[in-house]
């Protein structure tokens, strides 16, 4: 897994492009294991679910990230925290991986820099979601988006994906896009979905 994209290679694909109307609720059910219909309609701190879900602690390993004006962040990315072009916000990248050293999810994130806790952003040995959820934001989640994507950029592999945003009050803060390992997430769809992608 390239650490720096969990878009399909050679395409030009953002995790924050959302394929529904947002009055449609996203549907878990097209995955045939409970675990991953569990993990993608949650609204709770993925890295406690993951580490339900395996059985085993959950830890950062890679991290990088860059201060970007919303024009140059990923598509669909500023429009969804309420952006304009010329906004800035700090977009990051990472992998979560199990303490035996499995890769668990590839991770995107695109947020504001006004936000309390705005600073663990930057910081490539924090994790988000408790890291912002102390900081008093976070509260409050919205899963905007779930399906398939390769990973590996192998379209034989596809992976499960959930597409979210955090809010601080009422307020679009941080969007996060997380790839889940086929491996340890399972990815099959149930029969009625199978030829969907």
């Amino acid at each position: 897994m390239k650490l720096l994209d969990n878009a399909a290679p050679g395409t030009t694909e953002s995790p924050f492009q959302i394929r529904r109307a947002s009055t449609v609720p996203p549907d878990t059910a097209m995955f045939s294991s409970p675990i991953t219909r569990m993990l993608l309609s949650s609204d709770g701190l993925t890295t406690t679910l993951l580490e339900s879900c395996t059985g085993r602690r959950v830890r950062l390993q890679h991290a990088a990230h860059a201060t970007v004006p919303a024009r140059s962040a990923p598509s669909g990315a500023a429009g969804l925290l309420g952006l304009g072009p010329g906004d800035e916000l700090v977009v990051r990248r990472s992998t979560l991986v199990t303490d035996d050293g499995r890769e668990v999810s590839a991770n995107h994130v695109v947020a504001r820099i006004d936000l309390p806790g705005a600073e663990c952003l930057t910081d490539p040995a924090t994790l988000l979601g408790s890291a912002l959820h102390a900081a008093g934001t976070g509260f409050r989640r919205t899963v905007l988006d779930v399906g398939l994507r390769d990973w590996d950029g192998s379209p034989v592999r596809p992976a499960a994906f959930k597409t979210y945003l955090l809010w601080h009050h009422d307020i679009p803060a941080v969007a996060i896009s997380e790839l889940f390992n086929p491996e340890i997430i399972p990815a099959d769809r149930t029969a009625d979905h199978e030829a969907i992608r």
